[in-house]
């Protein structure tokens, strides 16, 4: 089931979801904080295939680690992780299982990328609240 190929997959999640309240899309990071203070959370940004490359793919996640932590969130990114690993690709499973939640910052080609929608998905299967940023923070 996580054969991701591309926009399609998030209108099916979220009809697959049937509007539950795990899925929270168009939230603010404060409305984020509000909820999650002090738990820990997968930070979904993407990786694989960003436009700037892995470096900048790192760099976007750790500016974005700073926002949450600043929030009282405690960030996990598969994407630094990946960076710092090395690897071509970011795999989110670990960061999804360890985390109470997951949170997408609405970056550039955060809808394509396989790696955060997989972050998504895995959570939703885990029953663990999913949140995608209105823009940012």
């Amino acid at each position: 089931m996580l054969d991701f190929c591309g926009l399609h997959n998030w209108r099916r999640l979220r009809e697959r979801t049937d509007g539950a309240a795990l899925l929270h899309e168009g939230v603010l990071l404060a409305d984020v904080a509000a909820r999650a203070s002090g738990k820990l959370a997968c930070l979904a940004t993407p990786y694989a295939g960003f436009d700037g490359g892995p470096v900048l793919a790192a760099d976007v996640a750790v500016a974005w680690m700073g926002m949450l932590a600043r929030a009282g969130i405690l960030p996990l990114s598969p994407a630094f992780m990946a960076a710092e690993a090395g690897l071509s690709a970011e795999d989110p499973t670990g960061a999804v299982r360890h985390a109470d939640l997951v949170v997408v910052p609405a970056l550039p080609g955060w809808q394509q990328s396989a790696g955060v929608w997989r972050a998504a998905f895995l959570a939703l299967e885990m029953n663990k609240p999913v949140y995608v940023l209105d823009g940012g923070a």
